[in-house]
């Protein structure tokens, strides 16, 4: 039998819409059209399964992720929960486990069978020897912890083994994210479909339910990590000794230091402040001293062009540099859903040998619509003038090309009629599932029994307090997500134009914006 904690709290459901099929797009460094994958879509809901199996366990038509840490008979401790000063409500450390480890070995099995309930006492469909940490930023705090997880050979924790994980291609590497702050559950899952759609790749996700050591612990969306694999971020491949090679950085609040670069945004102090670059790829065990140099002086060459004084005498220098298509489909996105975590967090970057500097894979989207701890506004460019965008936004021809490809989205995929029904039937094909994760994190609707930093704070000045701005229930949080979006839509729709201020060449134009 299956533990569940917490009290119970009923989940107020949406209108069923339909949506008929996955939306084809194409990959644009492939040239060749791909389908995306939308579970809701591929999978039937509940009412499609027929009568529902009577079982002492879980009985769920999402996948099923059941995690053992058992060792010696009893349940490990998972490393890496934040250690907190409450009064200071800020982060001081990480935990470690019970021999100072900062991930331990478990076990892993899937109930993933597609088109049929799943049952936590049937066999499992694939299940692995796994490490296993906690992950994250801010969120290694929330009380609902986010796993990476990498599946090892059976008793050799060593030796790497991948896996088709919930039908998507097998790899070693993996993410659970669970859904806390954003208690829609859908945010992840939503936009990291929806910018495949637009921009090519971005990591795959899956609905399932998480069961660790014997109790249940709600919805999760497992993801594919940002790595360099054919199916993933297709580079080529370093060889060692390779003179000049591909790469992918990505920037971060906190950096490991055997893979960090100080590049020239670095010293020139372009980065927010405590960010770094890191080397997501070639990896750690290629990391000689000239592969890290040859990537600290490409990528700072292509940052000192990017930061120089050509960008106003030539404001197409760019092109020489970057892929265009990239930038102006990451930068819609990411201002669209108002991502404050652009050139600040989660921010990747990669250079192929073949061709120029992209920006992607995009990566957590846990926090947007305004889903921060702080308010987002639904008015005002929010990150025009962040990172590159500072200087691109100099660039009549790039601010054409964002003004363009946004009403391009505006009438298919970024439309209000698109996004609404999106979100209606995925919450409608979740079903009872969103019920049961209540019944775990229920007590969350309570923003008095949730600690600082895990509420929502309201903006100071505004009026609005605590119960304002943290939903007291499921039908409140999803409406308030809508609400947020479908008036940065209608803001943006009135003023994409106003992106032009920042490329005319007047006097005015330069005092202000520059």
């Amino acid at each position: 039998m299956i533990a569940v904690k917490r009290n119970r709290l009923i989940y107020a459901g949406v209108t069923v819409c339909v949506l008929c099929a996955a939306v084809l797009f194409t990959v644009l460094d492939r040239g060749e059209d791909t389908v995306r994958y939308h579970q809701h879509l591929e999978q039937p809901d509940e009412s499609e399964l027929g009568e529902k199996p009577e079982s002492d366990g879980l009985v769920t038509h999402l996948p099923i992720i059941e995690i053992d840490t058992t060792k010696a008979g009893v349940y490990q401790k998972i490393p890496g929960k934040a250690i907190m000063d409450e009064q200071q409500n800020a982060v001081i450390g990480e935990e470690t486990g019970e021999n100072g480890e900062t991930e331990i070995q478990a076990r892993l099995r899937t109930i993933e069978a597609e088109s049929e309930w799943h049952d936590s006492e049937d066999e499992a469909d694939n299940e692995s020897d796994i490490l296993i940490h906690i992950r994250g930023n801010s969120s290694r705090a929330f009380d609902k912890s986010n796993y990476r997880i990498k599946l090892t050979e059976d008793n050799n924790p060593l030796q790497k083994k991948s896996l088709p994980l919930l039908g998507m291609e097998e790899s070693a590497d993996w993410v659970l994210h669970g859904p806390f702050l954003d208690k829609t559950l859908i945010r992840n899952y939503m936009w990291m479909n929806i910018s495949a759609e637009i921009m090519g790749y971005a990591p795959n996700v899956r609905f399932c339910e998480l069961i660790l050591d014997e109790e249940y612990m709600g919805v999760y969306v497992l993801m594919e990590t940002v790595e360099v694999s054919e199916s993933r971020v297709d580079l080529t491949q370093y060889e060692a000794g390779d003179p000049v090679m591909s790469y992918m950085l990505h920037i971060e609040p906190k950096a490991e230091l055997d893979r960090s670069v100080a590049t020239f945004s670095f010293y020139a102090k372009k980065l927010e402040p405590e960010r770094q670059i890191e080397i997501a790829y070639p990896g750690r065990q290629d990391l000689t001293r000239e592969v890290k140099e040859y990537i600290q002086a490409d990528f700072s060459e292509i940052e000192k062009a990017i930061y120089s004084d050509e960008a106003g005498s030539d404001p197409d220098f760019y092109l020489e540099y970057l892929d265009e298509r990239s930038f102006v489909d990451y930068y819609i996105l990411q201002e669209f859903v108002g991502n404050n975590d652009m050139f600040q967090a989660s921010t990747y970057f990669y250079k192929d040998v073949r061709g120029k500097l992209h920006i992607g894979p995009v990566w957590d989207y846990n926090n947007v619509l305004d889903n921060y701890t702080t308010v987002m506004p639904a008015e005002g460019f929010l990150l025009s003038q962040n990172g590159f965008y500072s200087q691109l936004m100099k660039s009549e021809r790039f601010v054409n090309r964002v003004i363009s490809r946004y009403r391009e989205l505006r009438s298919g995929l970024l439309s209000e009629e698109y996004l609404r029904t999106y979100i209606q039937q995925t919450e409608s094909w979740l079903g009872s599932a969103v019920e049961r994760n209540y019944t775990v994190w229920g007590y969350t609707w309570d923003w008095k029994q949730i600690p600082m930093y895990e509420r929502r704070r309201p903006e100071t000045g505004s009026g609005e307090t605590f119960a304002d701005v943290n939903p007291a229930s499921y039908g409140e949080a999803t409406e308030d997500m809508i609400s947020y979006m479908v008036r940065r839509g209608d803001w943006l729709d009135d003023h994409i134009e106003s992106l032009r201020q920042y490329c005319q060449t007047s006097k005015n134009a330069a005092t202000v914006f520059d």
